[in-house]
């Protein structure tokens, strides 16, 4: 039997503890059965981040993150792993996190919130007290040691007639500012910043004993990003869009050279598409980094020495985007982890050769890859749709994976989980297409059972075999879970990915719908009755648009929807060029577009109870979006209800306050619910 949940957030923990006894007592008459995940669970989830490993390959460092003692918010901790595998603290901070060993791995920086504003703190590596040594003003994204240790490389969001960049303390100000935003360019809002200003990320030398702060890149109309120093600490590599058009939807980038001694910035890369993501080789010889030559085509990973006049396409028979690569320590190889049917697997490409090969062959997400300096190592996150993330080390010669951090084992070891199944079917055009099923806990296939359709974002990414807490919630609650990776999704290859583009509604929506057909007819004890559908971003579009194009679902529940093309074309963070490529023209040469493939066109058609979730600071899919939706289905006099979730981005469901993101899934079992009989 599902649950039923009430509507009032206030009462839910209270009505969730009041379940989970009801649960207990249950579980011990059903013969010691667990019981599922409840959405009150996702408190007590632990991730890792970030491992660093030390030069002399001895401790590894890493993030950890739980939430907070409120549940407003979430602690990131700096832990350790020492040589014997012991796990303990290694900073006392809440809010530590990019931790770095200097060259010597005498010493660790990392980042330290204070006051909302990110510092770099040192501490000795064998423990000790950390000590601030920046306290700056401008916005910090990002740090690396240069590798004499005396020196910071620092990632600075500045003005560009700033006269204070150059100095490390704050300027009082007499007066108030205005609250005005000028707009100029294109892009002009982004989702977690609101609307930007004209401040751009430059790179910074900063001294660590004078503590002087001095410029290295400048630029109003450009962004220095993820900059690698060579290990003699003469050069830096970085990669800008130099253009001057980056905010007007520009997409090119290339690789650039800072040479240390005189300053001099130079082009590495010439190209008129995007070159990004460099790493730099051991021995400072070869520079690897990633190309993609235009939207929708495949992102492959180049290879640059310093003797060639081109670089070497290290991916191209490869037929799956590349990742950022990391070296290792023989400059024989690089090593990613990318998409591919449904898990994040590792691979290895050859220098030489070009020859890629899985090093894992488990059905896993990895993430969070490091390489010990000794090459003997890696060390990643792994987690599958039954396991939660932990750290663990893939031993290079032996092939031996094991298992480093056990901070979700109590957890998992409680629950009772249902995994991901694969499923295959051809779809109308003949192409292969992979989709899961998770089956209801304490299944029994004499009986029956609701299903869900949860589709996917995107429409590019994947889901599959990796930690999807809510999809386990729903099985817990009694639904059977069905998802479909639909043409566009990555990790297929770029013909899968491709077949989307230009057709919003098209190829994605026929993905869905045949595979749901696909899986109803070969699992009987499936409720064609009882279906249910939520998705969201290009997930909550399908969902407005399904339900204008059927009501065999008995109640939907749509996500940070897109209602309207024609509202969304012009509110939202993306450009007028991207929204070009996108649909193939602008509102004004391509109108019938963006109308045409918009669910509000045919809201009359909707039936299905709607319940809409959205937050206030959505800047990918504006809540205008969902404001349309529910005064359509209003004016249709369908049953619909909005939950609007003040201050949060479109990134609630994975990041936003975690009490919030509790709320939201106990809205959703609160819907399907209510249209259950």
């Amino acid at each position: 039997m599902i649950r039923k949940l009430k509507s009032a957030s206030s009462s839910s923990l209270l009505l969730l503890s009041m379940t989970l006894g009801v649960w207990h007592s249950n579980a011990i008459a059903q013969s010691e059965q667990k019981t599922g995940l409840i959405p009150e669970d996702y408190f007590d989830f632990v991730y890792m981040h970030n491992p660093q490993i030390s030069p002399n390959n001895d401790v590894i460092l890493f993030v950890k993150q739980t939430v907070n003692d409120d549940a407003s918010g979430r602690n990131n901790q700096i832990y350790k792993i020492d040589k014997q595998g012991g796990v303990s603290e290694f900073t006392q901070g809440k809010r530590d996190r990019s931790p770095k060993w200097s060259a010597d791995g005498s010493q660790v920086a990392f980042i330290r919130s204070v006051d909302g504003q990110s510092q770099v703190f040192v501490m000795p590596a064998n423990g000790g007290e950390a000590k601030a040594v920046t306290s700056l003003e401008q916005s910090l994204s990002d740090f690396e040691w240069f590798p004499s240790g005396d020196k910071l490389l620092l990632s600075l969001n500045v003005a560009n007639n700033d006269s204070d960049n150059n100095q490390n303390l704050k300027d009082s100000k007499k007066r108030a500012e205005p609250d005005t935003v000028i707009v100029k360019h294109a892009k002009y809002l982004s989702n977690g910043s609101g609307y930007l200003s004209d401040k751009r990320t430059h790179l910074f030398e900063f001294d660590l004993k004078t503590k002087v702060l001095t410029q290295l890149t400048s630029g109003a109309d450009w962004n220095a990003n993820s900059p690698v120093i060579s290990n003699n600490g003469s050069s830096i590599y970085f990669h800008a869009n130099k253009t001057g058009q980056e905010y007007e939807g520009n997409d090119n980038s290339d690789i650039y050279h800072l040479e240390m001694s005189s300053k001099r910035v130079t082009a590495v890369t010439q190209h008129p598409h995007a070159q990004f993501s460099a790493s730099l080789g051991t021995d400072n010889k070869a520079l690897a980094y990633l190309h993609m030559e235009d939207s929708y085509e495949q992102v492959d990973l180049m290879l640059l020495t310093h003797d060639a006049k081109k670089p070497v396409n290290l991916t191209k028979n490869f037929d799956r985007n590349a990742k950022p690569a990391i070296w290792s320590a023989d400059n024989k190889h690089l090593y990613f982890a990318t998409n591919d049917h449904g898990a994040n697997r590792l691979f290895a490409v050859s220098v030489d050769s070009g020859e890629v090969t899985r090093l894992l062959d488990k059905n896993q997400k990895i993430g969070n890859l490091a390489v010990s300096s000794d090459g003997q190592f890696l060390v990643f996150t792994a987690e599958s749709s039954t396991e939660l993330p932990e750290l663990y080390r893939l031993d290079l010669r032996s092939k031996q994976v094991s298992k480093l951090t056990s901070f979700n084992d109590k957890l998992s070891n409680e629950k009772a989980l249902s995994p991901a199944e694969e499923v295959w079917f051809v779809n109308e055009k003949g192409m292969k297409v992979q989709g899961f099923v998770h089956k209801p806990l304490n299944f029994d296939k004499r009986k029956s059972y609701p299903v869900i359709l949860n589709i996917k974002g995107g429409p590019g990414g994947m889901w599959g075999h990796q930690w999807f807490f809510e999809n386990q919630m729903y099985a817990a609650q009694g639904y059977a879970v069905v998802y479909v990776n639909y043409r566009g999704s990555s990790g297929y290859g770029i013909a899968h990915s491709q077949a989307v583009r230009k057709d919003y509604g098209g190829a994605d929506y026929r993905d869905n719908m045949q595979f749901l057909d696909n899986v109803l007819a070969k699992n009987p004890w499936m409720n064609k009755d009882k279906l249910y559908v939520t998705g969201g971003s290009h997930g909550g579009f399908l969902t407005n648009w399904i339900t204008t194009k059927t009501d065999r679902f008995k109640a939907a529940v749509t996500q940070r929807s897109v209602s309207s093309w024609i509202s969304e074309a012009g509110t939202q963070e993306y450009t007028p060029n991207q929204m070009t490529i996108e649909f193939g023209g602008h509102l004004w040469n391509n109108f019938d577009a963006y109308w045409d493939r918009s669910p509000l066109k045919y809201a009359d058609n909707v039936k299905t109870p709607t319940l809409i979730i959205h937050s206030d600071a959505d800047m990918i899919t504006p809540i205008g979006q969902a404001q349309e939706w529910f005064y359509a289905l209003k004016v249709n006099e369908v049953p619909v209800e909005m939950v609007i979730f003040k201050g949060e981005t479109h990134s609630l469901s994975r990041s936003g306050k975690p009490t919030n993101l509790v709320a939201r899934i106990e809205h959703i079992l609160q819907w399907f619910e209510r249209y259950s009989d």
